[in-house]
């Protein structure tokens, strides 16, 4: 078992070399790739409850590395061994080299029932902005309508959109997505195939997933695939950084009381309707993971004091058939936006936009 983080960064680069071996002899990759995964937490690692969803955490590893720590997880008969990377303070890196099912698994119980435990939420212009400095092999892109039902979809509109897309190139990747822009179909994207070559050598070839997931196939950069993690996260830190500035409160001055902050407001690209809407952002489960009660209806207006399920923290909602204003208060957590915004974004209207002061956020 590792005892510092270098020793990680071997072990990393010991199963890449063995995944590049098995698709030489093998024509396929091994079974345990290199896996990351991005979590933005608000609490401390020693906070986390060691049972939940019939998943234990049998042992949190101190390690030489201050911030680097090793889980040690058992669901029934099985045990994973996860190291968790905290020196980025509100966003852990879990690295693994676990079988993918069983790590999928664990992830999503982990950011979807534990209280201050959530995923990334990167909406597809975040996943475009990835692309800029890598040549992008393919993607992953998934559109459900989950919102309305199929009888209150006009003909013109997508009930469903799944396509996956893996290339040697960026041209047929760049020339499909203008295809579907040009005929207004959803470009939501899910994941990047992101290839990072140097001087004919493959330095990375990992594939991006709009939930913080990042899988290595293939490459020789060990160190440069940690680079581009933490520059995801620097980019998501960023514009986190700008959310929570808009958070809105009162404060004292020798006039009186002043506000300060902005509300959020989301620009459906077509108008929907707010009942079925409302009901769906009410409810505390996945994906949303909000809760509200509505407290103000007016012709087509509904005014929601919500929950994030996440954290606890309050927000309030206005919704209108053309838009929705989100007023995310002091101390609130700002991944509510994200969570709000992408997933909008891939059940409901991929034509999404949402702005503040400044302009569009996304």
């Amino acid at each position: 078992m590792i005892d510092s983080r270098s020793e990680l960064h071997e072990l990393m680069a010991k199963t890449i070399n063995s995944n590049l071996q098995s698709l030489n002899e093998r024509g396929e990759y091994a079974e345990y790739a290199v896996k990351t995964n991005i979590i933005e937490a608000n609490c401390k690692i020693d906070e986390i409850p060691r049972q939940f969803s019939n998943y234990e955490i049998e042992e949190i590893k101190t390690t030489h590395d201050k911030f680097l720590y090793v889980l040690i997880v058992r669901f029934k008969e099985e045990r994973m061994v996860l190291y968790v990377d905290t020196i980025q303070g509100r966003f852990w890196k879990v690295y693994s080299i676990e079988e993918s099912i069983a790590l999928k698994n664990f992830i999503e119980q982990f950011t979807n029932t534990l209280l201050n435990i959530d995923s990334l939420w990167m909406p597809h212009q975040m996943i475009d902005d990835i692309e800029k400095n890598y040549t992008n092999v393919g993607f992953s892109i998934k559109f459900k309508q989950e919102v309305m039902k199929d009888e209150e979809l006009s003909q013109d509109e997508i009930s469903q959109l799944t396509m996956r897309l893996w290339s040697n190139g960026s041209k047929p990747a760049r020339e499909l997505i203008n295809i579907l822009e040009q005929n207004k179909y959803p470009v939501t994207k899910t994941s990047t195939r992101i290839l990072n070559k140097q001087d004919e050598e493959v330095r990375f070839l990992d594939e991006v997933f709009y939930d913080g997931k990042i899988t290595v196939s293939k490459g020789t950069g060990i160190e440069d695939h940690i680079q581009f993690v933490d520059d995801i996260i620097y980019s998501y830190h960023q514009k986190m950084d700008r959310i929570e500035e808009d958070r809105m409160y009162l404060y004292s001055t020798e006039g009186g009381l002043k506000t300060n902050g902005y509300p959020f407001e989301i620009k459906f690209s077509r108008a929907q309707n707010v009942e079925i809407l409302a009901d769906r952002l009410i409810s505390p489960v996945k994906p949303f993971r909000t809760w509200g009660i509505i407290h103000n209806v007016e012709d087509d207006f509904m005014r929601i004091a919500g929950v994030d399920t996440h954290t606890g923290d309050k927000f309030d909602l206005d919704l209108m058939p053309d838009y929705a204003r989100v007023y995310l208060p002091k101390g609130a957590c700002g991944n509510l936006i994200f969570r709000l915004y992408t997933n909008i974004q891939h059940s409901l209207d991929p034509g999404v936009k949402i702005s503040d002061e400044h302009g569009l956020v996304f």
